[in-house]
């Protein structure tokens, strides 16, 4: 059996109607997003191989190597498996360079779907998975500096749970979906099946 793969998942994303609510043994499609909230580092050129190691939840550190950047607006790292960031990427990163860091991986809320992938030179990012569990974060929210709402760090937990059910659960949950990835190439639009 293969190892799962941690996506994160925010309820917003599936409140804003993007996608239904996951269910464990669900075949779904969708691309990744990243988010490295402490920035990546541009590697010096030399020889490099793509990893992903899971420090928790879908905390990753990678190694990846970009290989799109479309007007300076969004961006693509093959770190092993496909994922894209829609913003300026940073000073020093190009096509082709390496980068190394810590990144969250989630699930697309749609830009890439819905605009990024139409361009005509956009890569496919589209990743057919298989649903194996799911879970979701317990820990409840404190103010934090500046009166902003986060999780207790004392208390971050995980409860595994059949289904998301975002409507009920509220705006600020969050899941990790355990995810088995099918042997298909990574495509630029679902398939309507």
């Amino acid at each position: 059996m293969k190892s799962p793969f941690i996506v994160g998942l925010s309820s917003w994303i599936i409140q804003d109607g993007n996608y239904e609510d996951f269910k464990r043994g669900d075949q779904v499609a969708f691309a990744l997003e990243f988010y490295s909230p402490s920035g990546l580092s541009v590697l010096e050129e030399g020889y490099h191989v793509a990893s992903l190691e899971r420090l928790h939840s879908s905390v990753y550190q990678i190694v990846g190597r970009v290989i799109h950047v479309h007007d300076g607006e969004w961006w693509v790292i093959d770190a092993g498996i496909l994922m894209y960031r829609e913003e300026r990427p940073p000073f020093g990163v190009e096509e082709d360079c390496w980068v190394s860091g810590e990144v969250y991986i989630g699930v697309d809320p749609f830009p890439y779907f819905e605009t990024l992938s139409l361009h005509h030179t956009a890569p496919g990012l589209i990743y057919d998975w298989i649903i194996k569990k799911i879970e979701i974060q317990t820990a409840p929210f404190i103010k934090g500096d500046e009166g902003h709402l986060v999780r207790d760090p004392e208390r971050l937990a995980w409860r595994e749970i059949d289904a998301t059910n975002a409507g009920p659960d509220g705006f600020g949950a969050e899941y990790v979906l355990h995810c088995e990835r099918l042997d298909r190439q990574p495509r630029r639009l679902l398939r309507l099946s």
